[in-house]
């Protein structure tokens, strides 16, 4: 499964932390119709400052029970994002 990537805007919010929620839509979206797997729960560290660079996991269960792990790195200062499927278990 792997190679499935994504550059994603999720946007600022007013305190100046990366939407973690809707990180997570736009995760399990991306996997969905890039691979038509489909995903129960996607979860991200919540509160995560914009800051160009940033490099973080997060975890996407699959409705086949696989988990599969996601790279996130933020791209700039605001709220844009690449994202990879970088394992699975």
């Amino acid at each position: 499964m792997g190679g499935l990537l994504a550059l994603a805007a999720i946007g600022c919010n007013t305190t100046l932390t990366l939407d973690d929620t809707r990180l997570e839509q736009v995760i399990a979206t991306g996997i969905q119709t890039q691979a038509g797997v489909t995903v129960s729960s996607v979860a991200c560290p919540a509160d995560r400052p914009l800051r160009q660079g940033d490099t973080f996991d997060c975890t996407a269960a699959t409705a086949d029970g696989r988990t599969l792990r996601i790279t996130v790195t933020q791209t700039d200062s605001e709220g844009n994002v690449h994202w990879e499927i970088t394992g699975e278990s």
